[in-house]
């Protein structure tokens, strides 16, 4: 352990022990500020003060009685204070609160210690006991002069987050009537496999129809299994949305803006491990609303809108995928200003065609940034490219909706697992290739005519009054097709958000859900394949990253991917 962290963490030696007293800590301190932000709002709130006080109380009593005496002191002050306030004895003034939330973080510091992902107590520890020491014995001292820390605290000075055994990726709490389920599950799998031996050792012709039986049975409940084993790793996604009231608490005050955090849906289940790799996007897109979406008070007020701004988080399941929103009821995105400051870093020509929405995307170019200047928050060019490719990497999407003075709507569409996924087969010449079943538009037989060439946009496809950007898999993927002829062969229209691709196949195969390998990890990264799957028959299946393969379509603008001129970012086929 960190040296500096001796006093908290000297009479715990059993790994076990530690990790089970920081699950319920990490938890109880997450309760603990949501306690505390409320009671912000609603400084009357009896309940928001006895929920943080049993918080508080908990830890106290847990790291007493494990000998933590670092923890148990500080929160026997944190505690003594909140008393008070539950006993009417100490008014939750701002500045009140100010120390609470300050005393929050310097136990959140604590814990961290004990974790070890600290190299020493916090800093700051000595000064906020002596502030809950004078909210403890003379409130109303404390109260006028309020925290005031010989080293002010930025929001990003404090960590953003905190891994717990419930978020990170070495465990998972699990329900006992799941866990019981499990059981139950693998019991009756045995009893079919049993049988299924039995019949196998003394079969018979006659024996035939009660064989298919329990094969049927053992394969039924080995997807039940299967499923309800998937279900183990799905979480709410409140652990998640827990974690940003008190981030946007911080970067309001700090940013001048007052901002009402509403969040929706908080029970709606994602796998844990997309849940951990979408929490920093999320971050990042907060970040960026409350910085550049929102507009300060006054201006607010000059629009007609009310002074104290809106975030809005929204999480909820649809065709088997979560699509989680970030909106903002701020100023919308300013388009001939995102599309100058492009032309100026040589991002897009000048007045090359562009849509609304490939101009909105601009913003997640690496370095991209419209701030006049750099603040703590924002303004240097990085955040809004990290939140596009970690979605990428997850096999999301992200699209934006905005509307000028009524703000701007990301919406994140993910996996509800990064285990498995529901695809569509395509053969390509002697391979196989796996395409994502969501983002399957619709799949077609062109005509002759419905497929010509634009100059400049290479092969496009007319399909209803539209043309969409067609890539040959066979000359992108370097294979010796069944056709070169697309009214011979299949056109399968991808699609992410509102634009499309078409994908010139030989034969569409069956559709089946696929367990998912990762290809960076076996292999490499390679552009537009996304993972990896292996087929009944034993054979790797690639399986295609559908926003990859957009961004070859768009590059076809400058270089045609053809019949003459195939690209090869690597070994494509297997």
């Amino acid at each position: 352990m960190p040296e500096g962290c001796s006093d908290v963490t000297a009479m715990i030696d059993d790994p076990e022990v530690r990790d089970a007293f920081l699950d319920e800590a990490i938890d109880l301190h997450g309760r603990l500020e949501h306690c505390l932000l409320a009671l912000e709002g609603a400084p009357e709130n009896a309940e928001a003060v006895n929920c943080a006080f049993r918080c508080v109380h908990t830890i106290k009593g847990n790291g007493g009685m494990l000998g933590l005496t670092d923890i148990a002191d500080f929160s026997h002050a944190f505690e003594h204070v909140l008393a008070r306030a539950r006993d009417r004895e100490l008014r939750c003034s701002p500045a009140t609160i100010a120390v609470l939330l300050e005393a929050a973080d310097v136990l959140k510091g604590l814990l961290l210690c004990l974790r070890g992902e600290s190299t020493s107590v916090p800093p700051a520890r000595d000064h906020v006991l002596a502030q809950l020491g004078a909210l403890g014995e003379n409130p109303a001292i404390a109260a006028e002069t309020g925290p005031q820390p010989a080293t002010p605290v930025r929001s990003a000075d404090r960590p953003e987050r905190m891994r717990d055994l419930g978020s990170d990726s070495n465990s998972i709490r699990v329900p006992i009537e799941k866990a019981d389920t499990l059981v139950n599950l693998a019991g009756e799998l045995a009893i079919a496999q049993s049988m299924v031996v039995q019949l196998v050792t003394t079969f018979t012709a006659d024996k035939l129809p009660q064989l298919r039986e329990a094969v049927a049975t053992m394969e039924r409940n080995a997807r039940d299994l299967q499923e309800r084993v998937m279900g183990i790793r799905m979480v709410p996604v409140r652990n998640l949305f827990g974690r940003f009231p008190r981030l946007v608490h911080d970067l309001a005050a700090q940013c001048a803006k007052p901002v009402a955090l509403v969040v929706h849906g908080e029970d709606t289940e994602l796998d844990k491990s997309v849940i951990e790799k979408v929490a920093d996007p999320l971050l990042h897109l907060i970040r960026n609303a409350i910085d550049h979406g929102i507009e300060p008070p006054a201006e607010r007020q000059r629009r007609g809108k009310p002074a104290q701004g809106t975030l809005t988080l929204h999480a909820y399941q649809q065709g088997g995928q979560i699509y989680v929103e970030v909106a903002d009821d701020g100023r919308g995105l300013d388009r001939e200003r995102i599309r100058r400051t492009a032309e100026a870093a040589g991002l897009v020509r000048p007045g090359e065609a562009l849509s609304p929405e490939e101009i909105d995307q601009l913003i997640f170019r690496p370095g991209f940034s419209t701030a006049e200047s750099v603040t703590a928050v924002s303004g240097r060019g990085v955040g809004m490219d990290v939140v596009k490719r970690n979605i990428m990497e997850l096999g999301g999407t992200i699209n934006i909706t905005t509307e000028p003075g009524a703000g701007t709507r990301f919406q994140l569409t993910l996996p509800l697992t990064l285990a498995m996924l529901d695809g569509q087969l395509l053969q390509v010449g002697a391979q196989t290739y796996v395409i994502p079943l969501v983002n399957v538009f619709e799949s077609l037989r062109p005509a002759p005519a419905d497929v010509t060439n634009v100059v400049g946009s290479g092969e496009m496809l007319r399909l209803r009054g539209q043309m969409i950007p067609m890539l040959r898999l066979h000359a992108l993927f370097g294979l010796a097709p069944g056709s070169t002829d697309p009214s011979r062969g299949i056109l399968v229209v991808a699609r992410n958000g509102s634009t499309r691709v078409a994908l010139l196949a030989d034969h569409l195969l069956e559709q089946r859900q696929v367990v998912i390998k990762s290809l960076e990890t076996n292999f490499r990264r390679v552009p537009g394949i996304g993972s990896a799957t292996i087929l009944g028959d034993g054979r790797v299946a690639l399986i295609l990253d559908v926003l990859g393969l957009m961004d070859l379509a768009r590059a076809t603008r400058s270089s045609v991917v053809s019949e003459g001129r195939v690209y090869a970012p690597g070994i494509m086929h297997v």
